[in-house]
């Protein structure tokens, strides 16, 4: 048997292996170079983005809101303030269970669960999203128990409206990120708001962030306080007044202002329906709007003040001078037949205006030159913005005189053919009590730092003369006729001269004046002597009644008797409060002057003051009363008056005596002689100190010679 044949092997060589060594060994070193170079690139080229990846795993930034500004009235109440509130975000990367936490949160706050959800599952990638903000301190302790996992709570500011409505359309509000919409807190933004912090959070490991141990992050710059001319008790009675006359009335809207008229400081003004700033979810476009700027109607009768004062400064008529009233029907050359409320025959111009003729202001409209009627209204502030703080004031229509035709005029003589805001008519007026000098509206007193000092202070601001102060004291003088005897009795208060007009315009509705839709409303000052304030009160569409004597008048007056008797107003406006002292006790009455009218006017006057009459005739005209004019007695006593009877009475027919009215005023003297079918005929203005009788045909004339 042959034995097996060998394999030829092969001698080892080292230099077969070394290349397989030197193989693994370059492959290291590609893989450890590889290495080096990614570690390079992660901590040298982009290490910065690394790291910053790495941040936002565990930290965010939050901005931090700073503490918005107070406003205050003019004695220092916080009107508007800021305080803290929980707000709710979500970290959409570690919150879990998103449908039910979202749930969850709408049953509590109210929130919209689909809202809520969307937040969350349109920003995957983020790590602060805002839920909910402004969390009443109520709810928030039910959703602090929750513990949810990625929910984030921040304590932030937030605006908090003292007074709830009040003063809303003037005060404004604020959105949720501290920005100012309306009113002051928009006009004063930059100032109340401040500027914007950061704070920088951190997350543990169970995902709940609290603020970075360092605190880093920037601090905020708190807002500065604002100082209104308003005072927040004033406000208070003005809105209650205005909104009880509103509702009483049935109007759809209301306007009520009260300014200072020496210095033009804006110490009231409100609107009707108004909002309530702390829920802004359920507040509408009209009721933010402040109407005493933005609203234009057509003043009616209340421009009979506009008119006298032109025909009184450029010396075309006087108080005392003698008119017609047409009987209270005139026709215009077009067919139109413009009448009067309450039909007058010849009087004083004063007795015109008691009785708000339209006729005899349309007149006297006439006989004032275009351009100097156009370039007086204009100086009253109509046609032109006054420079209101607030964004929104509107500047009215004013004719320009080659726009006038043959009746522009006639119809602006008593307040027809232009349009004003309520500002711009109450300004007017308050132009008059100041001795014809107009002063700038205004409503912000100061901007204040955090410690009450004064940054910045408003002084009162003169833009014009007007009138002469001997034209405005003899308007003071008429118009308070009108609240005595005229159409603005319903605004009379006890103890307190007030001079104001009533006004009732029709409203154009689609081009056509309405039988329907008017406009009410009454402005005055008092107390006459020295004026402290204007208050003007107007009323959209009222149903119950549409005159103005008959529904703003009244809530002029409870304003008034109101604000002079307030408690508060001792330190605020002391000259105000000192005429609380002077109003006379609620049961007692002045007595008016009735000497010379006939008994059924005198019986009226006299029921109108809470008096009885007893007269010993039937009728004629009042020669004698029991007790004097102006004193006071107690409401319901009985006044005795001594009749002249009438020229057309048998008792009277056989001896007609000849009165004698030396020492009446004119315009009393004209009424005595009227009702006795005398005619009169009148040189100079006054007080009667001469009279002479003549015979012009059948009829008695008696010259009557007056001195002031």
């Amino acid at each position: 048997m042959d034995a097996p044949e060998q394999k030829a092997t092969v001698p080892f060589d080292p230099r077969n292996e070394r290349w397989r060594l030197r193989l693994l060994a370059g492959v290291f070193v590609i893989g450890f170079l590889a290495v080096l170079v990614r570690l390079f690139m992660v901590q040298v080229i982009r290490g910065g983005e690394y790291r910053e990846r790495a941040r936002k795993q565990y930290e965010a930034r939050v901005e931090l809101r700073p503490q918005r500004g107070i406003i205050y009235d003019r004695t220092g109440r916080e009107i508007a303030k800021t305080i803290q509130s929980a707000s709710y975000a979500a970290d959409p990367q570690t919150i879990e269970q998103k449908e039910i936490v979202c749930e969850l949160l709408s049953n509590i706050t109210g929130a919209d669960r689909t809202s809520l959800l969307k937040k969350i599952t349109d920003n995957p990638t983020r790590r602060f999203v805002w839920l909910v903000r402004g969390v009443p301190t109520h709810q928030t302790a039910a959703i602090d128990s929750l513990h949810i996992k990625g929910l984030i709570r921040v304590t932030e500011p937030k605006r908090n409206y003292v007074y709830g409505a009040m003063a809303s359309q003037v005060i404004g509000c604020t959105d949720v990120d501290n920005k100012g919409l309306a009113g002051i807190e928009l006009a004063y933004d930059s100032l109340l708001r401040g500027k914007n912090g950061y704070q920088i959070m951190q997350r543990d490991g169970k995902g709940r962030i609290r603020p970075a141990m360092n605190n880093s992050g920037t601090p905020v710059t708190n807002g500065v306080a604002v100082q209104l001319t308003i005072d927040a008790e004033v406000q208070g009675i003005v809105e209650y007044e205005l909104q009880k006359g509103i509702q009483d009335a049935q109007a759809v809207s209301g306007t009520a202002i009260a300014i200072q008229p020496h210095t033009g400081e804006i110490v009231a003004i409100a609107s009707y329906p108004t909002f309530n700033p702390n829920n802004l979810s359920v507040a509408s476009a009209d009721q933010m709007r402040l109407r005493a700027i933005t609203d234009m109607y057509e003043p009616g009768s209340t421009f009979k003040l506009i008119t006298t004062a032109v025909a009184l400064e450029n010396k075309l008529t006087t108080p005392e001078s003698v008119v017609d009233g047409m009987n209270g029907e005139m026709a215009l050359h077009d067919g139109t037949i413009v009448r009067d409320h309450e039909p007058i025959g010849t009087c004083t111009l004063t007795e015109a205006l008691e009785k708000s003729s339209n006729i005899v202001f349309g007149n006297l409209a006439r006989t004032i030159p275009s351009d100097v009627f156009y370039r007086t209204t204009r100086d009253f502030g109509f046609g032109i913005p006054l420079g209101f703080d607030i964004a929104g004031e509107v500047r009215g229509l004013l004719k320009k005189p080659k726009e006038f035709d043959n009746t522009t005029k006639l119809f602006m003589g008593y307040g027809y053919e232009l349009a004003a805001t309520a500002l711009q008519v109450a300004n007017a007026y308050a132009t008059v009590a100041n001795n014809g000098v107009m002063m700038k509206p205004y409503i912000v007193k100061a901007v204040l730092d955090e410690n009450g000092h004064a940054l910045q202070e408003f002084e009162p601001q003169k833009i014009r003369t007007v009138i002469s102060p001997q034209t405005a004291q003899t308007l003071g003088k008429m118009f308070t006729q009108v609240v005595e005897h005229g159409t603005g009795i319903n605004a009379r208060v006890q103890g307190i001269t007030i001079a104001g007009k009533t006004g009732t315009a029709q409203q154009l509705v689609d081009g056509k004046y309405s039988k329907q839709a008017y406009t009410a409303s009454f402005v005055g000052y008092f107390p006459v002597e020295n004026p402290q304030l204007v208050i003007l009160v107007m009323l959209d569409k009222p149903q119950t009644d549409i005159y103005g004597g008959r529904t703003a008048a009244p809530i002029f007056r409870k304003i008034v008797q109101r604000i002079v008797m307030s408690p508060g107003l001792a330190s605020s406006m002391p000259a105000l409060a000192e005429l609380g002292n002077t109003i006379v006790h609620s049961d007692t009455v002045t007595v008016p002057d009735i000497r010379g009218l006939e008994k059924e006017a005198a019986t009226t006057m006299l029921h109108e003051s809470g008096l009885r009459i007893k007269a010993d005739k039937n009728n004629g005209m009042v020669i004698q009363q029991s007790i004097k004019p102006g004193g006071h007695v107690q409401r319901g006593t009985e006044i005795i008056v001594q009749l002249r009877a009438n020229a057309n009475d048998s008792t009277a027919s056989k001896e007609r005596t000849l009165p004698d009215v030396r020492g009446f005023t004119l315009r009393r003297a004209i009424a005595v002689l009227h009702s006795s079918n005398f005619a009169v005929r009148v040189q100079g203005s006054g007080k009667v100190v001469r009279q002479t009788w003549s015979k012009k045909g059948k009829q008695t004339e008696c010259l009557l010679e007056c001195e002031d």
